[in-house]
């Protein structure tokens, strides 16, 4: 089926302006030449400004064939996403370091005071089993 012999991708649309910052990459890409059966990839790294749900738009992809037509396609479609806050995204994912300390500090009562209360009850068993082979 021949080379593509230019690729176009722009993947950002206007309107998502001030909602999100460019970390690394860039918004466009071009490619010379494309050969056939092979593949490329274009990432770009964004940081959003503003958490809520946000419906991303596929990239428009925009190539010319082998006889030289442009020719235009899309990325994946990702629908609407949730953008979480960093003290959504901490509260919802964090490893809750104080709520596990809580807990293991209530529990260690209810698990050691039994046992040392059978280790007692123990230990003096032993003693007088022990007292009683002597005899």
């Amino acid at each position: 089926t021949g080379a593509h012999k230019s690729m176009r991708s722009s993947g950002i649309n206007a309107e998502y302006g001030g909602e999100f910052e460019v970390v690394s990459g860039a918004l466009s890409a071009t490619f010379d030449s494309i050969p056939a059966g092979s593949n490329v990839s274009h990432a770009v790294v964004l940081k959003p400004l503003v958490s809520g749900m946000h419906n991303f738009v596929p990239a428009i992809i925009k190539y010319k064939n082998a006889n030289g037509e442009e020719l235009v396609t899309f990325s994946s479609f990702l629908d609407n996403n949730p953008i979480l806050s960093t003290t959504e995204y901490n509260r919802k994912y964090s490893p809750h370091l104080v709520d596990w300390l809580i807990f293991v500090g209530l529990c260690t009562p209810v698990l050691l005071i039994p046992f040392l209360m059978w280790h007692s009850s123990h230990s003096k068993y032993e003693a007088l089993a022990a007292k009683a082979k002597k005899a």
